[in-house]
């Protein structure tokens, strides 16, 4: 970072922090200064204290896994042993046994092995660090675990022991770009510890490479410690994996004060879902793919507790419980979650459906946000309907108790705290958005998509969120992909909603212009909500939007318009390539074309000004790093506000 985008950091931290909190915020990171200059020599100089112990967060299975997991496990797994490592956006990947930890295989560079504070993480030249630290989050280990489970090969055990151990050999503490953050040490730990209770019992050929393992799961447990990254400012899911992988580590390995240690995680987890969860159950990130992500944190948790007796508190189980509630709410029927905000396919554990996703090598059906296994955990550690499958609970020791009550009637349609409304009939689903910016108004993970609508009619996708494509590997395609013209909105005089620098090192920052106001909803022939939001305040312009979900096959969509003087507007409706869209009226009052896909139907737009529609060729991204062909409908025009402009979309049966 330049000193003047330093110093333009400072100067916002000025404006909008307390001199108080600040303070403690400087202080305690003068401390964390401290701990990690600490750090290399207290692991050089100890002795490893630590023993591993399996506390039964896993079952053996016993021929329960339905074959579709069963498949998919063994599928992945063989994969790893060819050297082929999958990822959501690429498919698998001839990365070779084993791979190059420190290696970006898209733009073919890498990081060299260097004290991870001389890492330059991110670099804008093309590279993407996520792909190596992906790859050494080893969340294929499990999976290599599992696969020997249910076939006996003693192949996809020794693959994960030797990528393990070659991982260590070439990854030592403190050195390389894998080491520069704590959130993929945590990660990374989970994954071991996970990979370890699934071998066990340890046979005695096994217990010197067990306990070279135990020493290195103790070095990331201390270097988590030292490294973590809490702040009095801002947190967010790192911080969140911090303390979940700290709670994991010290549940797994023995420690002299082991378990005041295992205690303290425990509680700071349980805190902390208070602070990362809205009480509806919404991720307080404002984001579909890290709601997922910090529902398997807060799951592990849950989860680890119970096979340690620890009883979880009650606000705790409710919460979480309500995050289950509000994934199925936005599942469509297939199970499959619309990206919406940021989502860079992050997970704790593999399900079975990522490991289909991952292995799918056709890019146009594949969809990372797929989540029936996941739901079907919620399902068994809850007692809810949640429409989901039984395939990865048959692994869970804690999913077998069904803790929970009956969750059939208490999926809600509006929620209030997450501004998100999710509603359909016989005909079709919808979803409105009427989010407040994520991280309490910081927004490093929102997406200039207020008052859009998501649509599927017959279970198919018609009106889709453009998702994210990428993050920091081409800054104007993140820029694109978090604009306002990448959902289904409106933009005025081609303003964003929530202003963002373009720059490419303000890649996760935006300004916290547009608030919302809460939805309202009502139920006239079908159902009906509504909110505003206030972005273009400093163009004298307020926006209400209104979406009619008819009981027929019709949706009708109001924009009214506040304000005076005379504005462009222009609206944005986009559609996956499975649709074909035919202009038929494309200027005056009333604009209209014919949508041929899963059905027929047709889109109509009316205003008292002349219109101009244009199709425009598009992109979305289903996963990671992927994009994927598209139709973007344009709507646009100049009127003198106050304005109204009206969208309706109908189709047959």
């Amino acid at each position: 970072m330049s000193a003047r985008d330093k110093m333009k950091k400072v100067i916002t931290l000025l404006e909008h922090e307390s001199p108080v909190t600040l303070a403690r915020e400087a202080w305690w990171r003068a401390g964390k200064r401290w701990r990690r200059s600490r750090l290399c020599h207290a692991i050089e100089k100890a002795e490893c204290p630590a023993q591993f112990r399996p506390v039964g967060y896993y079952q053996r299975p016993d021929g329960k896994v339905p074959e579709r997991a069963s498949a998919a496990i063994v599928g992945y797994a063989d994969y790893i042993c060819r050297g082929n490592f999958p990822s959501f956006g690429y498919g698998p990947v001839n990365l070779g046994l084993p791979p190059r930890w420190n290696f970006d295989f898209v733009s073919g560079k890498d990081w060299p092995q260097v004290p991870a504070e001389q890492v330059q993480v991110v670099r804008h030249d093309s590279s993407d660090v996520k792909v190596p630290w992906d790859l050494s989050r080893l969340q294929f280990l499990p999976v290599l675990a599992k696969a020997w489970q249910l076939t006996g090969n003693e192949h996809y055990k020794e693959c994960g022991k030797t990528l393990l151990s070659d991982w260590i050999e070439k990854n030592p503490v403190g050195l390389g770009v894998n080491w520069t953050i704590a959130m993929e040490a945590a990660l990374r730990g989970i994954s071991i510890c996970f990979f370890l209770e699934l071998l066990w019992p340890a046979v005695q050929d096994d217990h010197a490479w067990i306990e070279r393992i135990t020493r290195s799961l103790w070095q990331h447990l201390l270097y988590i410690e030292a490294n973590s990254e809490f702040s009095h400012l801002v947190r967010s899911n790192h911080y969140l994996s911090n303390i979940v992988g700290l709670f994991c580590l010290s549940s797994y390995l023995r420690l002299p004060q082991g378990q005041d240690r295992r205690d303290l995680y425990c509680n700071l987890v349980q805190r902390e879902i208070e602070e990362q969860v809205l009480p509806d159950g919404g991720s307080f990130e404002v984001s579909s793919g890290y709601h997922i992500l910090a529902a398997q944190m807060f799951t592990v948790s849950y989860e680890l507790m119970l096979a340690q007796n620890l009883q979880p508190t009650a606000g705790y189980s409710e919460r979480l419980s309500r995050m289950y509630t509000f994934l199925a709410a936005l599942a469509d029927q297939h199970g499959c979650v619309p990206h919406v905000g940021d989502c860079d396919d992050g997970r704790v554990e593999l399900s079975s459906d990522d490991l289909v996703q991952m292995t799918n090598t056709d890019a146009e059906s594949r969809h990372s946000l797929e989540v029936p296994a996941l739901l079907g955990i919620g399902e068994a550690l809850f007692g809810q309907d949640l429409g989901g499958t039984y395939d990865d609970a048959v692994w869970h020791a804690a999913a077998q108790t069904k803790t929970g009550k009956s969750g059939a009637d208490c999926r809600p349609t509006i929620f209030p705290q997450s501004g998100l409304a999710a509603f359909g009939n016989e005909h079709a689903k919808l979803i409105f958005l009427a989010q407040p910016n994520g991280i309490h108004g910081k927004g490093s993970h929102t997406h200039n998509d207020k008052l859009s609508v998501l649509l599927w009619i017959g279970g198919h996708e018609l009106l889709v969120d453009s998702g994210t494509g990428c993050y920091t590997r081409d800054a104007k395609m993140r820029n694109r992909f978090r604009s306002t013209s990448a959902h289904n909105t409106i933009q005025i005089d081609g303003q964003e909603q929530n202003r963002f620098s373009t720059e490419p090192t303000d890649l996760f920052r935006m300004s916290d212009d547009a608030r919302v106001t809460p939805i309202e909803c009502q139920n006239s022939d079908g159902f009906l909500v509504s909110s505003t939001h206030d972005g273009y305040r400093r163009l004298n312009v307020g926006h209400k939007r209104s979406v009619h979900l008819h009981r027929d096959r019709r949706v009708t969509i109001e924009d009214k318009f506040d304000g005076d003087g005379e504005h462009t507007f222009e609206a944005f409706f986009h559609l996956p390539s499975t649709w074909q869209v035919s202009p038929a009226e494309q200027t005056g009052p009333e604009v209209w074309c014919v949508l041929a896909g899963a059905c027929t139907g047709e889109m109509r737009w009316q205003a008292e000004t002349q219109l101009c529609f244009r199709r425009l060729a598009s992109q979305i991204s289903r996963a990671y790093g992927a994009v994927l062909k598209a139709t973007t409908l344009s709507v646009k025009g100049k009127a003198r506000f106050p304005f109204t402009l009206t969208t309706a979309i109908s189709w047959n049966a």
